[in-house]
């Protein structure tokens, strides 16, 4: 039809193709950091559990309280996550919201310069200009 507009998908719908499409290089680069990797009170117990330990000795061991906030504290010795073992994830079955959406956070389906922030740091990215780009598979 004639100037008829392509209707814009949603966010969630991005996401979910972007996602399917995704192949991890497990290089572990997401794992690093003091990324903000917080936990609901959900994710706490079902990681406990995953983990066999109680929900006290979790939080004690691998978490930190900020503003209110629980989040996954990163090994001292190099930076990573506690559960980051050779670019793989411990507990992968029962990772947090944050891990299971890397590299797609909304603000990277919806904003040129935070692509690149994930493109940056994501070597599965890298070839990719842009969300429409990678969703297309068209590689630089």
């Amino acid at each position: 039809m004639a100037g008829s507009k392509k209707k814009k998908e949603p966010l969630e719908t991005l996401q979910e193709k972007a996602q399917a499409r995704f192949e991890c290089q497990v290089c572990g680069t997401c794992c690093r950091g003091e990324g903000g990797i917080y936990l609901d009170q959900e994710e706490e117990r079902r990681i406990a559990e995953f983990l066999e330990l109680s929900g006290e000795d979790f939080l004690a061991r691998f978490c930190l309280e900020k503003n209110g906030q629980t989040y996954i504290h990163v090994r001292e010795t190099d930076g990573y996550c506690h559960f980051a073992v050779e670019g793989r994830c411990t507990i992968h079955p029962v990772k947090p919201t944050p891990c299971r959406q890397w590299p797609f956070f909304k603000p990277m389906l919806t904003d040129q310069p935070n692509w690149e922030v994930a493109r940056n740091s994501c070597p599965a990215l890298a070839p990719y200009r842009s969300l429409h780009d990678y969703l297309e598979g068209i590689r630089e």
